[in-house]
């Protein structure tokens, strides 16, 4: 099963993954994206991303390796065929953070394939604000990701769950549920 985790800049995806990774490390694996942009402190390669050139990422494209990909503020983000495959081999619950167009597009090309959940975390403009100042992005930055915000927002219903991740205790848990209750039905809910 993929997971899919969608929401705005700085509603907590990656710190969620991080959190499932670690404390339930039985249930789930990560795949990462290929992005164009530079790594933020802690990051490193293959977590949560893979650091490519805008040349290499060209390359990708053409050669067919990626399911999908958009350009999200100035660099590129896309899926890739070969670290999903590698992924599947764990047996476990994929986890992986999408932007809110590649999920959608990324769930209609594997749902014959494979069982794809979408969730979307959520949370008020202000509190991501207050995030993003936190991480120590500059404020043109902020205001970039910001901007993204209501359009981000206006796809929650294509999503088959919905989670306000304002407690990340709280989150990884509904997380936990979801991921149970799917890999024996196909149900859609607010959590």
């Amino acid at each position: 099963m993929l997971m899919i985790l969608s929401g705005c800049s700085a509603v907590g995806k990656n710190t969620v993954i991080k959190t499932l990774l670690r404390e339930h490390a039985e249930t789930f694996c990560s795949m990462p994206t290929y992005t164009t942009r530079a790594p933020r402190p802690g990051e490193r390669e293959g977590d949560p991303y893979c650091f490519l050139t805008d040349e290499q990422f060209r390359q990708k494209i053409a050669e067919g390796e990626l399911y999908e990909y958009e350009q999200i503020h100035t660099s590129y983000y896309g899926s890739s065929r070969k670290l999903l495959a590698e992924a599947r081999k764990s047996g476990k619950v994929i986890v992986k953070d999408i932007d809110v167009k590649g999920a959608l597009n990324l769930s209609r090309l594997l749902r014959e394939d494979l069982r794809v959940v979408t969730v979307f975390l959520y949370a008020e403009k202000e509190l991501l604000r207050s995030r993003l100042r936190g991480r120590g992005d500059a404020e043109a930055d902020i205001a970039i990701r910001l901007r993204r915000y209501d359009e981000e927002m206006s796809y929650i219903d294509a999503y088959d769950y919905r989670i306000e991740n304002l407690v990340l205790a709280d989150t990884v848990q509904k997380i936990l549920e979801i991921a149970k209750q799917c890999q024996g039905s196909s149900g859609s809910a607010v959590i």
